[in-house]
């Protein structure tokens, strides 16, 4: 069996485009359709429309497509199964997980576990949740780092928590007086106080989009969306000129500096937190660096708590 065209051709399905896809593999342009082409000419059969824009799979291809990938993530398992039973530890962890949590997490996991590994290369994904989530059901990311999110269909996904994590407001100084903060707890917001006012937001494809939006419902707020953004890290910068608000998880507190001062709220009593998980398939073989890895994950954040806004 030709693995090769297997991946060259789920690319190409992928990317809807043979040059895209011969850039990310690193191939030439006539190599890549010299494999489709010795491919429909082995089965009989066109797999690719090329008359549409962009190229599309036929009914054949994408039959062709289905199979390839289990044969591709069948392969994959067997080879982690492989490194296993030799103990070769050589290979690629795909992990995934946005570029503010990357910037957060990674630097406390990567030399641990490359001290436990040093053969396998780890290979960071950056993006929204929603794309990473696709990445991870067609076989192209191991393992996921996310918050949990009650919108999310998880059919087929296994997950395991890792830490806890605080969703805090976050305004510029003075913002709010004492009297917006519920009595006896000037660290914590009222949510009633929220309605009507400006925030900035993420975009519709984020997991933190997502926890606002339901946070809004099951509180009755009707926000007025000043701008919707791309990074926590933005919006929690855009708080701070006093324009407007922004909901952030606490690791964004600790990677961005603002330019004023900010005050720094729990939203309401008690806290508002979501459960930040590792995801992977089930179908997925769990080989021992990719156990161990969800594990140091476990241990070195297992210490984090709530936000401490006591002295803010």
């Amino acid at each position: 069996m030709d693995f090769r065209q297997l991946k060259y051709l789920t690319a190409v399905a992928e990317y809807q485009s043979i040059t895209k896809a011969a850039d990310a593999l690193f191939i030439s342009q006539p190599a890549m359709s010299h494999y489709i082409k010795k491919a429909e000419e082995e089965f009989g059969i066109q797999l690719f429309d090329r008359t549409t824009n962009p190229i599309s799979l036929t009914y054949a291809g994408e039959k062709y497509m289905e199979s390839a990938r289990r044969i591709l993530l069948e392969n994959d398992r067997l080879m982690k199964e492989f490194r296993d039973i030799t103990h070769h530890m050589t290979g690629v962890l795909k992990v995934g997980t946005s570029r503010d949590r990357a910037s957060y997490m990674l630097p406390r996991l990567i030399p641990p576990f490359k001290e436990l590994y040093p053969g396998i290369t780890l290979d960071l994904t950056t993006g929204s949740g929603q794309k990473l989530m696709e990445g991870l059901r067609n076989g192209k990311l191991d393992l996921v780092l996310l918050p949990n999110s009650e919108k999310d269909n998880l059919q087929g996904i296994e997950s395991q928590m890792i830490y806890a994590e605080e969703l805090l407001l976050a305004a510029a100084r003075g913002y709010f007086s004492q009297d917006a903060c519920l009595p006896g707890r000037p660290s914590a917001i009222s949510p009633k106080m929220l309605n009507g006012q400006p925030f900035f937001l993420l975009s519709q494809d984020h997991v933190a989009r997502s926890f606002c939006d339901l946070f809004f419902r099951k509180q009755r707020i009707r926000p007025e969306i000043k701008m919707e953004l791309a990074s926590n890290i933005t919006c929690y910068r855009m708080a701070s000129t006093g324009t407007g608000l922004a909901i952030i998880p606490y690791l964004t507190t600790r990677l961005a500096l603002c330019d004023q001062p900010v005050d720094l709220f729990s939203l309401g009593d008690p806290p508002q937190t979501w459960n930040v998980l590792v995801m992977y398939r089930k179908d997925s073989y769990l080989g021992q660096p990719e156990r161990d890895f969800i594990q140091l994950a476990k241990d070195v954040f297992s210490r984090e708590s709530l936000a401490d806004l006591g002295s803010d």
